[in-house]
């Protein structure tokens, strides 16, 4: 059920308008990710590793090998993801967490830490993880640097009004 939803969410995405439309939400949208990838570790008492490297799946003790995303994708979607590693990552790890949430329901909440992420995509936006930054292409850079503690405590942000 929640693989299929997963699946649904990501081929819905409109892929040739990716990276075509800029908006200053995007960066309200990245921080949101940050903010929910924090809640997560603090909630689960894991140390919290580098956002891009935030695999929930397998934190939560998913032991399946990672998902091949192109039995899951698009051929366009595949065409940009394999374009945009850290972009390709993240849709994988919803993927897998999608998977694992199949069998283990109680962890279904965690789906929405990568929805931020993903509603960048479905606007037309783009993000790039580069070692220091999450990048908001043509509209933010925010720094990496002490992350956890910068978003554990932030105020949510309602993304459904973005």
């Amino acid at each position: 059920m929640y693989l299929n939803k997963a699946i649904e969410k990501i081929n819905n995405v409109k892929w040739d308008e990716v990276g075509t439309i800029v908006s200053e939400e995007d960066a309200d949208l990245g921080r949101e990710f940050l903010r929910r990838a924090a809640q997560f570790y603090k909630e689960e008492s894991i140390k919290p590793l580098k956002p891009m490297f935030t695999h929930i799946a397998k934190l939560l003790g998913d032991t399946e090998e990672g998902v091949d995303i192109s039995k899951y994708c698009s051929s366009k979607a595949l065409e940009l993801l394999v374009k945009n590693t850290s972009a390709k990552r993240i849709f994988e790890f919803y993927i897998q967490l999608a998977k694992y949430v199949d069998e283990n329901p109680e962890y279904q909440k965690y789906l929405s830490v990568y929805e931020p992420l993903i509603r960048i995509f479905e606007k037309g936006g783009l993000f790039v993880f580069r070692m220091h930054e999450l990048e908001i292409k043509n509209v933010a850079y925010i720094s990496m640097n002490g992350w956890y503690e910068r978003f554990v405590e932030m105020e949510p942000i309602d993304i459904d009004e973005l």
